[in-house]
């Protein structure tokens, strides 16, 4: 059975406040009703921490979760009555609109409800009814950051009585999004062959030093190594570096009795999708120095 919320409409998701915490709505009454005939529209605005999410397409759901009426009066639509909108008032926090959006992505999840409209940040949606919507920005990629976005409920219409004082209902939205953003990170692998092995010498050890530097910044910094018994092709792989890092791996260290074939320090870019490669190779050098690392 559908449930009645009543609300005090107003500043629901107000522009100015959206663009900085997208989860917030107010609340303030409205002196006019609400045409329930008329399509809703909403674009969407980046708060323009992060200039390259510009250049990429961000998709966007929105879940219708309320009717309403001309006087203000939700309705829950079927499966969103636990939202609880009936307690919805000028007096609600910040931290409960952002529990109640919490709470709808958990009831979207459960129920595999699909959304209302499917569309990017750049698009925007059109021809949407009047009612309260969750907001659910997908998490996009670059090549070297994950970008994620809070879920948050808007109205449509809306109308921002907090910061300009006016409480004339606004049909075609502007809402705001606030992104976050995580480091990708990559590996590379380090091969190295050893072509000829003296086997009364017992064990030999290569040692690599690896450092890898973004943007100006030393991000990793660490030795490994690789302990042949016989020739033959062994590597080794270093993960945990930021994506978009250079590497520069060195073999500081090429056995007692062994030496390096060619240049002793490998350069490589770290890409969140593919380890680098770095090659190395060692021959014995004739002499009987026993021992390794």
């Amino acid at each position: 059975m559908k449930m009645k919320k009543r609300i005090k409409q107003g500043t629901a998701a107000a522009l100015a406040l959206m663009l900085t915490v997208p989860g917030i709505m107010y609340t303030a009454q409205a002196a006019t009703g609400i045409d329930t005939d008329r399509d809703c529209s909403v674009s969407f605005q980046l708060d323009g921490t992060f200039q390259e999410l510009e250049s990429l397409e961000i998709p966007v759901n929105l879940y219708q979760v309320a009717q309403v009426d001309e006087t203000g009066t939700y309705e829950a639509v079927t499966g969103f009555e636990s939202l609880d909108l009936e307690s919805v008032d000028d007096q609600t926090t910040a931290q409960e609109w952002e529990e109640k959006a919490s709470k709808a992505v958990q009831i979207i999840e459960k129920d595999n409800i699909q959304p209302a409209r499917t569309t990017t940040v750049e698009e925007g949606a059109q021809g949407l009814s009047t009612g309260m919507y969750l907001v659910e920005a997908q998490q996009v990629q670059s090549s070297e950051y994950t970008y994620s976005f809070t879920p948050y409920l808007v109205s449509l219409p809306n109308n921002y009585y907090s910061s300009s004082g006016d409480d004339t209902w606004v049909y075609d939205v502007t809402a705001g999004l606030k992104p976050e953003q995580e480091l990708r990170y990559g590996s590379i692998q380090i091969n190295k062959t050893l072509d000829v092995y003296n086997a009364t010498l017992g064990g030999a050890s290569f040692i690599f030093s690896v450092e890898a530097v973004k943007d100006g910044e030393t991000v990793y910094s660490d030795v490994v190594s690789l302990v042949f018994d016989g020739p033959g092709t062994k590597s080794v792989e270093v993960g945990n570096i930021p994506a978009g890092a250079q590497v520069t791996v060195t073999e500081v260290y090429s056995g007692s009795s062994y030496q390096i074939v060619g240049d002793n320090v490998e350069v490589a870019a770290i890409t969140a999708d593919t380890a680098a490669q770095v090659s190395f190779a060692n021959t014995y050098d004739g002499s009987n120095n026993g021992g390794s690392s």
